[in-house]
């Protein structure tokens, strides 16, 4: 791979680079006229961008109508490379392999308890098994990013209420181990990026993921925002009710020990006297009516209406999407949500289940991966929706 280096020259390149990306099928009097270079200029770093195998000719456009001779339409080279993205949970492992696009190849989940013993062999086979078939393709792995449900910093783990992988580092050993660049985020930190990259109407917007526990990612003015040390978003640590449920972070009363998918089996559970029982179990007594479990569901419901309305008047967002696989299955008690934040001044906020679903992080990993990889600053993949 070609090293783009930082000067007017390489900027130019760059600008050519994610304007194809952001939109392709353009033509190269298209980018010259929507980047403001000229068209010899707009050519030569054509020129490179397909040489070094970044770019590609797809097809003839239509003429203008002053005629002329058709253009030639270009995209970035899919097929050039690939990112692979990780959402990591304490009981399960998903991964996605998107190309260059963000189209997805191939999705795949596991089952499976999840710690610093194992975890590096896990993603270092599935990785290695994929590499085999890639021989051929310029640019391989471009990157791996991984989702963590926890705090990160640097590149780092720092906290993880679940599991213990703030006690290795995760990027350097398998860097090491893979000779692939590895980058580490927050789940709801990509889970935001990837609501923003797919519908670009937002400039301020945020993510509410609710797992395991709960998370926020935020996005101002179309820039992820982290926080001090990159605890920004830990919403999920938030008293929600004073001396209430006591939480591995240490506090008691924590909006996850109410709202988060855990709570919530662990009540049912408990409530049905049956640990067995399973997400499915819960959401067919809902749907029969079992008095018990439509019960639990509504008190579920006001409580996350409560700790979305703290958010919400805390960063003012343009939306906010929210991503469960419980309210995927209920969405009637989206209602019931909207009744509560309606009490707020956050009541002209709209609110949205996320179309992304369970893919929503993995997607945000392929971003991330993807745009360091390319080194562009923003992707816009709304044409992919």
């Amino acid at each position: 791979m070609v090293k783009l280096q930082n000067s007017i020259r390489e900027n130019n390149v760059l600008l050519v680079l994610s304007e194809i990306i952001n939109n392709p099928g353009l033509s190269r009097a298209r980018i010259a006229e929507n980047i403001g270079l000229n068209k010899a200029t707009i050519s030569e770093i054509v020129k490179r961008l397909m040489h070094d195998h970044y770019v590609i000719e797809t097809g003839i456009g239509e003429s203008s109508s002053a005629g002329g001779r058709k253009p030639i339409l270009l995209e970035v080279n899919k097929q050039a490379g690939v990112s692979i993205s990780f959402d990591i949970r304490y009981d399960q492992i998903s991964y996605m392999i998107n190309s260059l696009d963000g189209e997805i190849i191939h999705k795949e989940s596991q089952n499976i308890e999840l710690n610093k013993n194992n975890i590096c062999s896990i993603i270092s086979k599935i990785v290695k098994d994929y590499e085999k078939g890639m021989e051929n393709t310029p640019f391989g792995i471009t990157g791996i990013a991984i989702a963590i449900h926890g705090i990160v910093h640097n590149n780092k783990i720092t906290f993880t209420p679940y599991y213990d992988l703030d006690q290795i580092d995760l990027a350097s050993v398998l860097e090491q181990e893979l000779s692939i660049p590895v980058y580490i985020e927050n789940e709801a930190n990509l889970s935001a990026l990837a609501e923003s990259t797919f519908d670009s109407d937002y400039s301020n917007l945020i993510s509410v993921s609710i797992h395991t526990g709960i998370g926020a990612g935020v996005i101002i003015d179309s820039e992820l925002y982290r926080g001090f040390e990159g605890r920004s978003g830990e919403i999920g640590h938030t008293t929600l009710y004073p001396n209430g449920i006591e939480c591995p972070c240490g506090n008691s009363g924590c909006f996850e020990q109410y709202c988060s998918h855990k709570a919530l089996m662990k009540n049912y559970r408990t409530i049905k006297s049956d640990k067995s029982l399973e997400v499915s179990d819960l959401i067919e007594g809902y749907y029969l009516n079992d008095i018990e479990t439509v019960n639990l569901l509504k008190e579920f419901a006001v409580n996350l209406g409560i700790g979305l309305s703290n958010i919400m008047g805390t960063f003012c967002p343009q939306v906010l999407f929210i991503n469960s696989e419980i309210l995927f299955e209920t969405p009637e008690l989206f209602n019931t949500i909207k009744l509560q934040v309606d009490k707020t001044v956050s009541k002209n906020i709209p609110m949205r289940l996320s179309a992304l679903g369970e893919n929503a992080s993995l997607y945000g990993g392929s971003i991330l991966a993807i745009q360091n990889f390319l080194q562009v600053d923003s992707l816009d993949f709304s044409f992919l929706k």
